[in-house]
This record gives C-alpha cells, sequence and structure tokens, in this order.
C-alpha cells in the first residue's frame, strides 16, 4: 500500500503541471491573440519526444493528421440549433469566404442551420470564436512557403474558441473543428469533445502531384482535390502541366503550343489559383523541359532535336523527343513560353521537370554532339546542366526560383552551375535526397509517395522525409534543407474517373507523415482515422465520387440491364473482396494507351478495402468470419448467370480482367476459410472424415493452405484478391498451438 505522504507527492505534483498547462494557455491567449513561434510547439527532432506523454492516440481522438498536442477532458461542447461561427474581428474577402465555407461544412454534418456572425452577444454561449487580430487575416494575400500555419482551439462545455496569427492558421483549426464533430447514436446529439489543441505543421512543403496532362483533369476534378487537401493540411498541389500527351496551358503567345480541345484556359489558371489560395494552398506548375516535349514539336518542329513530323503521343514512357539545346532560338522560344506562363502562376517557385531525357536524338546528331565538344562538356549530363542554367537564368529574371527533379544534378553535381536557391526533388531513392542536402541544396522528397504505383497504406506511412535512423546523417542546417515532400498521382493509368479512388484514402497517410509529430506511428490507429475520414470527406460533399460512385461503376459493367438488379449485390461482394493493382502489372499487360478507356473492373475498385482490413486487423471473432467465409464460398453460385450469357466475349472485353476466375477464387477462398475455422473449434482438417487431408501433418496441412492462398492472390492479372489476407492470417494463428 502507497503511503500517504508519497500519495499527497504524487497529488502535488499533478498539480503543478496542470497550472503550468493553464498558465500557459493564458499566456498564449492572452488579448485573444496567438503566437507560437517555430520552438515553441516543435522544432527540432529531439523535442517531438517532449509530447509523448501527451500522444493524442491514446485519448481517443480521430483526427488525422493528428494535431502536435493534445489535451482531452471527460466532458462535451454540445453543438446546438444557435450554434455561431463568430470572427469578432473585420473579415478579408479569404477569411470570410473560409468562415461561410466551414459553416457550410458544420451545417451539412448537423443538419442545422450554421450562420456566421461578425460579433455576437455576451450571452451566447454555443459558439465558435475565431480569433485572429493581425494584419495577415485582414488581406487576402497569397500562401507562402514556411509562413506560420499553427493554431489552437480549445473547446470547453459552453464555449470554443480559436486562435491563430494567420489566415492558414486559422484554416487549419477550422479544419480539426470540423473532424472532432460527432454524433450520439442513441440521442441523435450532436457534440465535440472538449479539449486544448496546441498545433503546427513538421514539414512546411506538404504536395501532391497531379499529373493532367496523360490524361486529362477538367476543373471540376481539381477543385474537390483542393477541397480534400484543405481537410487533410496539405499546402502545395503540383500540376504537371506538359508531357508527351498534351500541354494543357493555353498560350497566347504560341497558340499552336497548348491541346487543341482539353486545356486550361488562362483565366482557368487565375481562377484555380484564387481557389486554391482560399483554402491555403500554392499552386505550383511543371513545364516539364527538355524531354517528355512531343506536345511541344506538334506545333512547332523546330524546338525539336530532330526536325520531323510529331503527333500526340497516345503511349507513355521515355520517348526519344527532346528539345534540341544547342539552338538559340529554343532558349528565345523557352523564354516567351516562361514569361507567359510565370505570369499566370504567382508562386515564387517553378517546376521545369528534367526527368528522363532519353539523349538518342542528342547522341545521333552531329552538330550537338559537335556543340558539347566546344563547350567542353562532355557528354548528355552536361549538355543538360548547360541547359539548365539557361532556364534557370530565364527564370531568375521572371522572380522564380527553380525546382527540377534529381536528375537535374545528375552526374554533374556541383559542377552543374545550378543555383543553391534551387529545389531538388527526389523521385527514384533517398540516396539522392541525401545527396541533395550534401551538396548544399534544398530538397522534397516523394520516394515512396507514388501513389499511382497502389502501394499499400502502411508502406507510405512508414516512409519519412526524415526518418529516426537517418537524423545522424544531417546536422541542424541541414535538417531544416529537407522542406518535406510531395505524393504523386501520375496519371498513365488514373482518368478524371478514376483519379478520387487513387488518392483517398491514401493520401491521408501521407498528410499525416508531413504534419503530425515523427513519433506519431501507430499504423492500426492511423487506419482507423483514416477510413473515418474518407466517410467524412464524402458525408461533407466536397465533391468526391469514390465513394458516392462507387456501385453505379460496378453496374455499368453489366451489358444485359435485366441483370443489374439480381447480380449487383454479388458483384459488390466481389469487388469488396479485391484491390486493384498499380503501374507495374497494367504496364506489363500492354493493352492500355491514351485512347483505352479506363472503366474496367479495377478501375471501379476502391484502392484499398475498408472491409477486408478490418476483417484483417479486428479481434478474431468466429461467428463474425463464419458468416462472411460463409457468404464468399457461396458467391460464384450466385454470380454464375453472369457468365452463362453468350455474349460473354464483348462482357469479358468490356470487364478487362477475368472477373470470373476471381469470383472462383473468392469461392476458394471462402471454403479455405471455413476449414481453417473448423480445424480452430473441432480441430478437424476436412469436414469430410474419409479425406485424406484428415492424416496429413498440422504444418503440412497449413503449409498447403498457405500456399494455395498465395496463388489465389494474385493469379488474376492487375487485380489482387484481398480476402486472402484474413484467411492467411488465421491460417498463421494456427502455429501458436502446434
Amino acid at each position: 500500500m502507497l503511503r500517504p505522504v508519497f500519495l499527497f507527492k504524487i497529488l502535488l505534483l499533478s498539480l503543478v503541471i496542470n497550472f503550468i498547462f493553464i498558465l500557459y494557455l493564458l499566456i498564449r491567449n492572452a488579448n485573444q491573440q496567438l503566437f507560437i513561434s517555430r520552438n515553441d510547439v516543435y522544432q527540432e527532432r529531439s523535442q517531438d519526444y517532449a509530447f509523448r506523454g501527451f500522444n493524442p492516440v491514446s485519448n481517443g481522438i480521430k483526427l488525422i493528421p493528428m494535431p502536435a498536442f493534445v489535451r482531452t477532458e471527460y466532458s462535451k461542447f454540445v453543438i446546438t440549433d444557435q450554434f455561431r461561427l463568430v470572427s469578432n474581428e473585420k473579415s478579408s474577402k479569404y477569411l470570410t469566404l473560409a468562415l461561410k465555407r466551414y459553416s457550410t461544412y458544420i451545417s451539412t454534418l448537423t443538419k442545422l442551420s450554421i450562420k456566421v456572425e461578425q460579433t455576437s452577444s455576451p450571452n451566447l454561449e454555443n459558439r465558435l470564436t475565431i480569433y485572429c487580430s493581425s494584419k495577415n487575416c485582414k488581406s487576402d494575400n497569397y500562401p507562402e512557403l514556411n509562413e506560420d500555419e499553427s493554431y489552437i482551439l480549445n473547446v470547453t462545455e459552453t464555449d470554443s474558441s480559436l486562435s491563430a496569427i494567420t489566415l492558414t492558421g486559422i484554416v487549419r483549426g477550422l479544419s480539426t473543428f470540423v473532424q472532432l464533430i460527432e454524433r450520439d447514436k442513441s440521442s441523435g446529439t450532436v457534440f465535440i469533445p472538449c479539449v486544448n489543441i496546441v498545433d503546427r505543421p513538421r514539414f512546411s512543403w506538404r504536395g501532391l502531384l497531379l499529373d493532367v496532362s496523360r490524361h486529362w483533369m477538367p476543373i471540376p476534378v481539381i477543385e474537390r482535390t483542393l477541397n480534400a487537401m484543405e481537410l487533410s493540411k496539405m499546402n502545395v498541389l503540383h500540376l504537371h502541366l506538359s508531357d508527351d500527351q498534351g500541354f494543357r496551358v493555353e498560350s497566347l503567345v504560341y497558340p499552336l503550343l497548348h491541346d487543341r480541345k482539353d486545356y486550361f484556359s488562362q483565366k482557368d489558371i487565375r481562377y484555380l489559383v484564387d481557389y486554391a489560395a482560399q483554402r491555403r494552398i500554392r499552386l505550383i506548375p511543371e513545364f516539364d523541359i527538355p524531354g517528355h516535349t512531343t506536345s511541344w514539336f506538334v506545333g512547332y518542329p523546330n524546338l525539336a532535336a530532330e526536325e520531323t513530323r510529331y503527333e500526340i503521343s497516345i503511349r507513355w514512357g521515355m520517348l526519344k523527343s527532346t528539345m534540341d539545346p544547342t539552338k538559340e532560338t529554343t532558349y528565345t522560344f523557352i523564354d516567351k513560353v516562361l514569361h507567359e506562363m510565370t505570369e499566370l502562376f504567382p508562386d515564387p517557385y517553378f517546376h521545369i521537370g528534367g526527368d528522363e531525357v532519353e539523349g538518342t536524338q542528342w547522341a545521333q546528331s552531329q552538330s550537338i554532339q559537335r556543340f558539347i565538344q566546344q563547350q567542353n562538356l562532355k557528354d548528355k549530363y552536361g549538355l543538360q546542366a548547360y541547359f539548365n542554367r539557361r532556364v534557370q537564368t530565364m527564370l531568375k529574371k521572371y522572380n522564380k526560383i527553380m525546382i527540377g527533379w534529381e536528375e537535374i544534378l545528375d552526374q554533374v553535381g556541383e559542377k552543374s552551375g545550378i543555383d543553391k536557391k534551387a529545389i531538388i526533388q527526389s523521385w527514384k531513392s533517398r540516396k539522392s535526397l541525401t545527396e541533395t542536402i550534401d551538396k548544399g541544396y534544398r530538397g522534397l522528397l516523394s520516394t515512396g509517395y507514388y501513389l499511382d504505383h497502389l502501394s499499400s497504406t502502411d508502406f507510405h506511412y512508414k516512409n519519412d522525409p526524415i526518418p529516426d535512423d537517418e537524423l545522424w546523417l544531417f546536422n541542424k542546417e541541414q535538417q531544416s534543407h529537407i522542406l518535406g515532400g510531395e505524393a504523386c498521382m501520375w496519371s498513365e493509368y488514373v482518368s478524371q474517373d478514376t483519379v478520387d479512388s487513387r488518392l483517398w484514402p491514401r493520401l491521408l497517410a501521407i498528410a499525416e507523415r508531413f504534419w503530425s509529430p515523427s513519433f506519431m506511428n501507430d499504423t492500426l490507429s492511423m487506419y482507423e482515422r483514416l477510413f473515418r475520414m474518407n466517410h467524412l470527406l464524402d458525408d461533407l460533399q466536397i465533391g468526391l465520387t469514390h465513394l458516392s460512385l462507387y456501385k453505379s461503376r460496378l453496374e455499368n459493367l453489366f451489358g444485359d440491364s435485366n441483370k443489374k438488379k439480381d447480380l449487383l449485390h454479388p458483384l459488390i461482394i466481389l469487388a469488396d473482396a479485391c484491390e486493384p493493382c498499380g503501374f507495374e502489372p497494367r504496364a506489363q499487360s500492354q493493352k492500355y494507351n491514351a485512347l483505352v478507356p479506363l472503366t474496367t473492373f479495377i478501375d471501379a475498385l476502391q484502392a484499398v478495402s475498408e472491409s477486408i482490413w478490418k476483417l484483417e486487423n479486428s479481434p478474431i471473432n468466429y461467428n463474425v468470419l463464419h458468416g462472411v467465409f460463409q457468404k464468399w464460398s457461396l458467391n460464384h453460385i450466385r454470380l454464375n448467370s453472369l457468365f452463362d450469357d453468350p455474349n460473354i466475349g464483348k462482357s469479358k472485353q468490356m470487364w478487362g480482367q477475368d472477373i470470373e476466375q476471381l469470383s472462383k477464387n473468392l469461392a476458394q477462398v471462402g471454403r479455405i476459410g471455413l476449414r481453417v475455422l473448423d480445424y480452430g473449434s473441432k480441430r478437424t482438417q476436412h469436414q469430410d472424415k474419409n479425406n485424406s487431408m484428415n492424416s496429413w501433418p498440422v504444418l503440412t496441412w497449413i503449409q498447403y493452405h498457405s500456399q494455395q492462398l498465395d496463388q489465389l492472390e494474385n493469379q488474376v492479372l492487375e487485380v489482387r484478391l484481398a480476402a486472402v489476407r484474413p484467411v492467411r492470417r488465421l491460417l498463421n494463428s494456427i502455429k501458436i498451438f502446434i
């Protein structure tokens, strides 16, 4: 039994800690303002661990990204029909729009009519009061790299307040407030848990690259992507605007440059820049040069190293067509294009691509080889470095800082002559990022964040721009040169109809990796919060379609509309048990190009199956598993009439993948699952007592079924039978009893 003196000391220590914390909050909220310096919350990795005692995951808060600091109370703030968003300051246009936007979100979630007020009655308690008296909140400024995004959100039983010193901080705090809203299932009461949150991002560059060139992405796609990015606290949308398949921005100077049909007008670009800025997201353009430039040569073939007739490419990869960096006319052309395009994008950073320069046209050109010798450039790498220097000089003239893929430093290193202000984006290896920082440049990490490859969500989540085991590689200044990272959505196998399901919800895991402290790495918690947020994004009606149109896209796979009624449900069961494979399997099939519609079975699938994840990670419940496995084992019988169609050939072409084999495989997985459950409850290895399998050693029986599951998982090209995973987990658990 603990002594009274010892208990008194513990109580006294607890009171002191709480007093210090309350004093900290009072100081921070003095004069209804907030100032969080970079060192107050956390700046260095070593400071991250100061918050381990206040781990929000253990507090049951379901936010993603998880804030830096959360303190919870055992009480609730109930939202009633009297709730108001109140700003005590004169609002700028952007702040007014933000409050209106979030009042709409809160109204949508609560089914209440939420209004915004400039001032409120002193007696009004049911409110969220916004405090931001700095000049930043009174002007419609464009968001900047390294701006203060911190905020304090305080929710009590009777009141709530949000404080920040920038408009961006207010918007980040509002996105947290919306995520906190819950509904009591029994009473229907809408509430928010009482919390105090002190938050700011870990990295200042938290981006998404969206390729709008290979497959065109119109304005509604960009809008809904920006909406979801705002709620996820992402702050950079990097648009890949030109490639071999199209130049996607209107050029008035060179009107033959942009695509004739699918492109953004200059008015569109100005609209999107403003739309992003309202959500405190920077819009970074990329025009890829000197490779990936076939679209430039369609109207202006004299730019190419090999002057011939060019057409928009319908295939992708590293093509031979490349600009001629030895002609002055090339630089005159580029200079005029850059002048025009830099005026459309206010951000000081401008991406020139620079990746995958194939080099054959340069090698086969006598004039280019002669130029390399005369300029003492040695090889194609030296020639590209020469080209990059010329382009960087042009960008400086237009007050822009160059960004390029890691190849702009390839083979030339410090002799590249590229100004140290340039940012290098690493996509092929982590080693590239380390070398970039060693050479004194600032860097972004995209290695490990290629969403189009459809890797597992936890693979992206565990990929850190500065992992703990690499901290020793960098001093304090070098760590600050790692600005953050960008997830990449290349669109070879993604269309405007499928991009939402390829981005969400997996991008949320990357958003947390870029925002939250490094010790927030509980994968189980991440998935739970990610799926909750996925449904919240759908509930908020921000335009995302991957959940709302899931069933209708599966319906489109029926050639015979009469079969939809009876067969849609078993097809959904099959689809829920599957996940699409990524870039490599589709590329290996060699059946896709820019003209092939992406409307097959796997294009309708979610990138990650929520139902399978829950089966795989929830506590083992034999009754639940038996019901699911039984359903799978019988599902092929229900779907069988789909495959008896006399026009099956036409249907298979529409499906794209072998759905019939998938259906058979799911039934087999279900039967294996039932067999494993029988062993767990009855210790029988086959329900037929006369089956020889009952005489097998248990280890042999396990290995046999494990091999079967491995085959079934990836037997059908381009599709992963995710249903295998919970059965494999159950099978592996048997080993404990051997």
